[in-house]
């Protein structure tokens, strides 16, 4: 009787423990919900806000794009907190932190880039900051300080006369986006002092994945009324679903549930562009998401699978949606970055890169921001290595005393000092 009795607790305990076991992983995936502050939660209202100006802005210039707005936001906001006076209330009213300090602006981004990290530990998300400055440029230790500790950055100097330079930055942002971006720089102007880029990667499996034998071929139709034939994949589940009065939306969760893909799929008669004016802003968002949350409805869902690249300079955009002083040498203002005077945006561009399948979906992002010094601060060159005239002159009455020009040299013997 004693032996069962320890037999059947034994087996008790070995119970508990495979349970245990079992529930360890499961809670260690659990999704990690991010709790915001109000002040917080404004902000990133207001980064959304920007995220939208950005995406419409786009719209007018290109038909297919992939954007990056929070890789956008990091690589500006960094570079603002070198910026002062009306260069710096333009770069911070454009990003949506007109109302707020840079203190709230860099707190809120450190907490939100250490938090989606670890928000679904299903879904893989990548985030890193770095400065590339051109060795021997002076950059003040409190610039320094401030992107490091707020947007964790790594900060280099390196000889941009190198040919090594070019490939130690893009080698350092295929390391960051897995390869998928692996050249964002194809080569560094003289007058170049100063990169800072953010890099940023995705990768995440569906939540409800498709069945790869059930994906088919079929027509693609565009706004045009132009069809091709593109691969699709397909799934009958239950999902968040909304309608608007613009389009149907749906969203596929990935991992754990932390993040998601939205479709927004304009109703028939209805071009993407009116969508996106009329309900791709803020408020539309609001209510698109709220609706998401409230309902929920059983679909078939069929979508393409694709992969895509996408580069896009960003400067006349951001020109065109009221930043500008930052781009202009010479009144442009970078004190808080450098004692160096004349500096000013030379470089604002995004790559990005995505690929869904039955799987999931993969994208990554590079953005770069380039500061250059003003041409009244680079030696203009003035290499005498042709015919010259030259002039002896008397300063203060202008007479000239000896003339000439210089079209060739008799042969000279080798100078030797003595």
């Amino acid at each position: 009787m004693k032996n069962t009795w320890n037999i059947n607790l034994a087996a008790v305990i070995l119970l508990g423990l495979i349970t245990c076991c079992d529930r360890l992983p499961q809670q260690s995936n659990q999704r990690r919900d991010i709790v915001l502050t109000k002040t917080e939660q404004a902000i990133s209202a207001d980064v959304n806000h920007f995220a939208f100006n950005l995406f419409r802005q786009v719209c007018l210039e290109d038909e297919n794009y992939f954007l990056s707005p929070l890789s956008a936001s990091l690589a500006l906001s960094m570079t603002a907190n070198g910026t002062a006076g009306e260069t710096a209330s333009q770069m911070k009213e454009v990003l949506g932190f007109d109302s707020y300090s840079y203190k709230d602006m860099n707190g809120f981004f450190k907490k939100i880039s250490q938090a989606l990290v670890q928000a679904d530990k299903l879904t893989e998300v990548g985030l890193a900051n770095s400065i590339w400055i051109r060795k021997g440029f002076p950059v003040k230790d409190s610039y320094k300080e401030i992107v490091k500790n707020s947007y964790l950055a790594q900060i280099e100097e390196l000889d941009f006369f190198s040919p090594l330079a070019v490939k130690t930055i893009n080698d350092w942002c295929s390391s960051k986006t897995k390869g998928r971006i692996d050249k964002i720089i194809d080569q560094i102007e003289p007058a170049m002092v100063m990169y800072l880029i953010n890099a940023l990667y995705f990768k995440g499996p569906w939540t409800k994945s498709f069945d790869q034998s059930s994906s088919y071929r079929d027509y693609f139709y565009s706004d045009n009324n132009t069809r091709q034939m593109v691969d699709y994949m397909i799934q009958t589940d239950t999902f968040p679903y909304v309608e608007t009065e613009y389009a149907r939306v749906a969203e596929l969760p990935y991992g754990n549930e932390a993040f998601s893909m939205v479709l927004v799929l304009p109703n028939p008669g209805v071009h993407t562009n009116r969508v996106i004016k009329e309900e791709m802003n803020k408020t539309g968002w609001e209510a698109i998401t709220s609706g998401l949350e409230r309902n929920k409805r059983r679909l078939t869902v069929s979508m393409p699978k694709f992969k895509y690249e996408y580069e896009k300079n960003l400067i006349p955009t951001l020109q065109a949606m009221g930043m500008v002083i930052p781009f202009i040498g010479g009144v442009a203002d970078f004190s808080n970055l450098s004692p160096v005077s004349g500096l000013y945006i030379s470089l604002v561009k995004q790559k990005t890169f995505i690929e869904v399948n039955e799987k999931g979906t993969e994208a990554a992002a590079v953005t770069v921001v380039g500061i250059k010094e003003s041409s009244a601060n680079n030696p203009l060159p003035f290499y005498i290595n042709r015919s010259f005239i030259y002039i002896i002159k008397e300063k203060s009455t202008g007479i000239i005393l000896f003339m000439g020009k210089m079209s060739f040299f008799e042969e000279q013997e080798p100078h030797n000092e003595r």
